[in-house]
């Protein structure tokens, strides 16, 4: 049941990130074109770095609940191969998703950070339509 419902996180966990991902070129490409929003761009690198944090978490503790059913398992007599491997197997796929899901923001992340363009470049930028602007009127 446990083991089910972190499954069902990790799922939802894998989608945010993909989704923020996504979010995150489209912000980053539109700073770029000089049209930044700087409070969606923060909170979408924040959420992404706490997905690469806290993703792998997730998938060890579901990694762990369903070792410690395999585990029980045996414990408890069944050495049928069958009733191990199915808590093993869900054990992995548990790994999967995490680590996946924190693969995923984590290279999203890197790849926003260098597509942002830097602080100096942002004030050059307005401090040369600044001056233009003056010039004009």
């Amino acid at each position: 049941m446990i083991g089910n419902i972190v499954q069902y996180i990790l799922y939802g966990v894998l989608f945010l990130s993909a989704t923020m991902s996504v979010a995150g070129l489209y912000l980053a490409f539109h700073a770029r074109r000089g049209k930044m929003l700087e409070a969606e761009t923060a909170a979408t690198v924040a959420g992404l770095s706490l997905l690469a944090a806290v993703a792998p978490y997730v998938g060890l503790f579901g990694t762990v609940w369903h070792i410690i059913q395999a585990l029980g398992g045996i414990g408890g007599g069944n050495l049928n191969v069958a009733a191990i491997a199915q808590p093993i197997g869900q054990a992995l796929y548990t790994t999967l998703w995490g680590l996946g899901a924190a693969i995923l923001a984590l290279v999203a992340h890197r790849i926003i950070l260098v597509l942002l363009p830097d602080d100096e470049e942002a004030e050059t930028s307005t401090a040369a339509a600044a001056s233009d602007a003056s010039q004009e009127a």
